[in-house]
């Protein structure tokens, strides 16, 4: 489906990037530049661009000093401050790269000191966050995401398997909360764990979109494992992927890719949210031990 742009309402921006995509609006073409000069040479920082009119719509940079890679996203360049309204959510790894979490802006059950499997209702209006307005998020996170790649043993330079979930959307366009699932199965442990991880683990998909990458082929004349990118890609790299519906593999909800040295595309298209869309494309930035 082309991308339609009077669908796409930004007059309230945060709202934008933490809704899932109107159908409307058909696949979203963004891209991302990564900086890697100076003061960004050790933790590179991000930048999503919408590629109609050159729009700036997210930046993210990993935080130093953290036992894991941890990524903050704020929707203002530069502005990278966790308590300040920009501040739209954050990507948290593990230690070794191979299983990841994404978060609103709210705080941890360690922080408010609560404990996991709380929230009023299964549904709501947006995917998280302290939506429209400039009032900062003071409720407990919200999981929004969580990300898994294949552990691979053998090192090898071929390409990674990955299973994404995010909160599922309902005929109304409502957002299942993670954290109001029935029997206890709240989006985090007491500890700040995932407890989506271990319904993907376990197989239990209520309340989300399960998602996988189209497996690619080796293609002899590039010497590298490729797929269909519809001209959207033009270099190979590991980092590649599309993400489908185990229900639909041929309607691509999220695709990413290098163009350039320091420059990716990134486009996506319902129900994912453009927040969503972009700390799951960061995880394939962040090194893995187990993948790499």
């Amino acid at each position: 489906m082309e991308f339609n742009m009077a669908a796409l309402d930004l007059s309230d921006m945060k709202r934008f990037l933490l809704s899932p995509c109107p159908r409307a609006a058909g696949v979203v073409q963004c891209y991302i530049r990564r900086n890697k000069t100076r003061a960004n040479k050790i933790f590179p920082e991000y930048s999503l661009f919408l590629k109609e009119g050159d729009r700036f719509l997210m930046c993210s940079k990993k935080r130093p000093n953290n036992a894991t890679s941890n990524y903050l996203v704020s929707m203002r360049a530069g502005d990278l401050d966790r308590n300040s309204t920009n501040f739209l959510g954050k990507l948290r790894a593990n230690f070794v790269g191979t299983e990841f979490q994404v978060f609103d802006d709210g705080y941890s059950p360690k922080e408010l000191g609560g404990g996991g499997g709380w929230g009023s209702g299964n549904y709501g209006g947006g995917s998280g966050g302290s939506g429209s307005g400039g009032a900062k998020n003071m409720s407990l996170r919200e999981e929004l995401g969580c990300v898994m790649y294949a552990s691979n043993v053998l090192g090898s330079r071929g390409p990674r398997k990955m299973q994404v979930a995010i909160p599922a959307v309902n005929e109304a366009g409502e957002v299942c909360k993670w954290s109001g699932l029935e029997g206890g199965r709240g989006s985090q442990t007491a500890g700040g764990g995932s407890k989506a991880i271990e319904r993907v683990k376990n197989r239990d998909y209520d309340g989300s979109l399960y998602m996988v990458n189209k497996p690619p082929r080796w293609n002899d004349q590039v010497g590298a494992y490729v797929l269909n990118f519809y001209g959207r890609v033009t270099m190979a790299s590991v980092k590649n992927f599309q993400l489908v519906s185990t229900e639909d593999f041929d309607r691509i909800i999220l695709q990413f890719g290098r163009v350039a040295r320091e420059e990716f595309t990134m486009d996506f298209q319902y129900p994912i949210s453009p927040f969503q869309a972009f700390a799951i494309t960061l995880s394939s930035f962040d090194s893995k031990i187990a993948c790499d």
